[in-house]
């Protein structure tokens, strides 16, 4: 997955997905840290390449996913 715009708007995006979150800057990378106290789920995000990455239980991780690309799919 891809996303080109601005932190701000990544923001926006992940905070429509309903779980809590706070963001932590990782040197060439910006993460998102899922505070749902079930899961270790991250987004990571790459603003250089635009690459997302969500990483963590994959059993927790498969429905998040979705999500995400339907809504980075209706922004193109």
């Amino acid at each position: 997955m891809h996303f080109h715009g601005s932190l701000q708007d990544l923001q926006a995006l992940v905070a429509s997905l309903g779980l809590p979150c706070h963001w932590e800057h990782k040197g060439p990378f910006e993460m998102a840290v899922f505070d749902d106290g079930e899961s270790n789920l991250r987004l990571n995000w790459w603003p250089g390449s635009g690459e997302l990455r969500l990483v963590g239980d994959p059993a927790q991780r498969v429905d998040l996913e979705k999500l995400l690309a339907e809504k980075l799919a209706a922004l193109d």
